[in-house]
């Protein structure tokens, strides 16, 4: 599918390209999502950029990712997608800046770019002036995708302290948590550790983008015009970077805490089987003593044998009982 926006006084105007259509007069960005090669083709011929396949999106080697081409610059980055579901994951997504337009390519449907295309089409937004380039779109497009990564930091920042007033604000006398509360912890601690690896990924490809942009001509030409902006999309950067390696350190610490908690349960089962084990075992032996078929035991003939035995086996208990608890065993 492809869409193309062109300025109309101070919002963009989209218009999905049907197959065989011209480009719209003024077209200053064109979002391809998950292009068809006659798509690829008809963005070619009508922009004069070559646009990479999804293989080639893939590749991990920075010089792969960033760098200039017959006038274009070709910067992909990752970025996350769905999520606020249980599938959350990160995709490369392409910018290829031309000198007449912004082409986007990507395979996914990251929240940022409807944002952002949502708040483009709506007047006094003060997102699109006049004189709107390639580069103007970009930097929105990255503030949009930092934005949205602060969302998702902060959520995730709350996550961790809902778990970990649970894990670790609960009352001593509070019954302990059970096996299953331990699993349902360790997977969302875990499952927020690794949600932040992939905004860290994200934030890392933003700040390599902005580093390799101010490099080229065309960057530092719109730094010249957009010096703030560029200054405040590093700060956020580094900010969130910042922030999401204090929370990753975070979750590493709940999860030891998690392992701890259940380790302190577990001891605390075998002493107790370990004390039972203990306080039984003088009454095993005096019920073991009587129980021997010897003819000669005069406690047998006793009237008060059979009581008597019994108290000795109450008392073999109870004295191991009570020196635990001096010893402050128990």
């Amino acid at each position: 599918m492809i869409k193309a926006y062109r300025i109309n006084g101070d919002v963009l105007k989209a218009t999905e390209l049907s197959p065989g259509a011209a480009l719209p007069e003024g077209t200053v960005w064109i979002d391809m999502l998950a292009p068809d090669p006659e798509e690829d083709r008809r963005v070619e011929a009508a922009v004069g950029v070559s646009v990479p396949t999804r293989e080639e999106m893939k590749d991990i080697e920075e010089s792969s990712r960033l760098y200039g081409e017959s006038g274009a610059l070709y910067l992909t980055i990752p970025v996350v997608y769905a999520a606020t579901t249980d599938t959350a994951g990160v995709e490369p997504v392409t910018f290829i800046v031309a000198d007449r337009c912004l082409v986007t390519l990507r395979y996914t449907t990251p929240q940022p770019f409807a944002s952002y295309a949502a708040r483009s089409g709506k007047p006094g937004t003060n997102l699109i002036t006049a004189g709107c380039d390639p580069m103007d779109i970009l930097f929105g497009l990255l503030e949009s995708i930092t934005d949205r990564l602060a969302e998702h930091i902060e959520n995730a920042a709350q996550t961790l302290n809902a778990e970990s007033a649970r894990l670790i604000s609960g009352s001593a006398a509070a019954k302990p948590m059970s096996t299953e509360a331990f699993r349902s912890g360790l997977r969302l601690i875990g499952r927020e550790g690794d949600f932040l690896a992939k905004i860290r990924e994200s934030l890392a490809g933003v700040s390599r983008l902005l580093a390799y942009i101010q490099s080229t001509p065309k960057g530092q030409e719109a730094r010249k015009r957009h010096g703030a902006w560029v200054k405040s999309l590093e700060r956020d950067v580094q900010s969130l970077s910042d922030h999401v390696a204090f929370l990753s350190e975070r979750t590493i610490f709940l999860m030891d805490t998690v392992v701890g908690l259940v380790s302190v349960e577990q001891n605390a089962i075998i002493k107790t089987f370990s004390v039972a084990a203990v306080v039984l075992m003088p009454p095993t032996l005096v019920a073991s003593v009587y129980g021997m078929n010897f003819r000669h035991m005069p406690e047998l003939d006793w009237v008060l044998g059979y009581p008597a035995a019994l108290g000795l086996m109450v008392v073999s208990a109870l004295l191991p009982l009570l020196y635990f608890k001096i010893r402050g065993w128990l």
